[in-house]
């Protein structure tokens, strides 16, 4: 019934449990004393150390940890026309900051940021995968634009190059995608903007798809996004508790990601509280929904490494421990 899944990036620093550092690595590279060989050899072994911590902890279904990437954005930016990639600014009210993306001509495709490292991705593990990539709404807004003269035609051109995106990432085997869009519960007034661009970049894509929004209440836009051709619908519980309730309702033909864990904060929640939670949903009809995931609310790169082990441990074992009366049952 559950399948415990992370969002987004994971740690990239090992606090001495793995002789790579991949940020360290990264900078010997700025300060030309690395190699790009070596920069990329220490993206694959830091690939290969997080899925085998997701093995370990027994989520359901690894990611690649979107360790090439230090936001949702920037590397997708990185790699099609259009993007110059500007100064630092704030990522959203966290304590780190991104290099933001200045949008400065047509946005074009170019080759999938992320496609090929799915294709590693799947050549270390035989368990089930998930994909991910920035959604084109909060693509658009995690960007300067600097060039479209009307918002409609910038979403336009996201979608477009989120399609491609998908299409690439099927083309490379995937079955599930993770569509990030932190923004849409920050921006209510543009939710049907917002729905229409995920529509256009989604509807009849050859892969599953899980639109997640974090860091923001979706009270004021949960309708809407139900209607959307995607599999599932996911959101932040931990810090808006109140998404719990509106992921309950609406349409039985939507799957669900409950994001329980509070991956902005160090402390571990009780096993017995989470487990009530899944107790909960159960009550609510969670076995009649296509897929029921459980999550962190967000990444868990914001944790010291040792902190996101726990927290992936502590999530697998509420699942495990809901599902065993199930399987005692049958």
């Amino acid at each position: 019934m559950f399948e415990a899944i992370l969002i987004g990036n994971q740690p990239k620093i090992f606090d001495g449990a793995h002789p790579v550092n991949l940020r360290a690595v990264r900078n010997q590279f700025d300060k030309e004393r690395a190699t790009a060989a070596e920069v990329e050899a220490a993206i694959r072994d830091t690939i290969r150390f997080t899925v085998s911590d997701q093995t370990d902890a027994g989520i359901d279904r690894i990611t690649d940890g979107r360790i090439r990437w230090d936001d949702p954005a920037t590397p997708l930016a990185a790699a099609h026309d259009g993007f110059a990639i500007g100064g630092l600014i704030r990522y959203f009210d966290n304590n780190v900051y991104y290099r933001r993306p200045v949008i400065t001509g047509p946005i074009k495709f170019v080759r999938s940021a992320a496609a090929e490292d799915f294709r590693f991705l799947k050549s270390c593990t035989d368990r089930p995968l998930m994909a991910s990539v920035c959604g084109p709404f909060s693509l658009a807004r995690f960007c300067q634009n600097e060039h479209y003269q009307d918002d409609g035609s910038l979403l336009a051109d996201c979608a477009q190059l989120v399609r491609r995106e998908l299409s690439a990432l099927a083309d490379a085997g995937a079955e599930w995608v993770q569509l990030d869009e932190p923004f849409l519960g920050f921006a209510p007034e543009r939710i049907k903007e917002a729905v229409a661009a995920i529509r256009d970049a989604v509807d009849g894509v050859r892969v599953k798809t899980l639109v997640y929004s974090y860091f923001c209440s979706l009270k004021t836009v949960i309708d809407p996004l139900w209607a959307l051709p995607v599999t599932a619908i996911g959101a932040d519980c931990a810090t808006h508790p109140e998404n719990f309730a509106l992921l309950c309702g609406g349409p039985s033909n939507k799957g669900r990601c409950f994001g329980l864990l509070d991956a902005r904060t160090t402390r571990l929640e009780p096993a017995g509280r989470i487990g009530l939670q899944l107790e909960r949903l159960i009550d609510q009809g969670a076995g009649q929904w296509p897929v029921c995931f459980v999550s962190p609310s967000a990444a868990l790169e914001f944790l010291p490494y040792e902190n996101a082990v726990r927290k992936m441990k502590r999530l697998t074992e509420a699942v495990r421990h809901v599902r065993q009366p199930a399987a005692q049952a049958d």
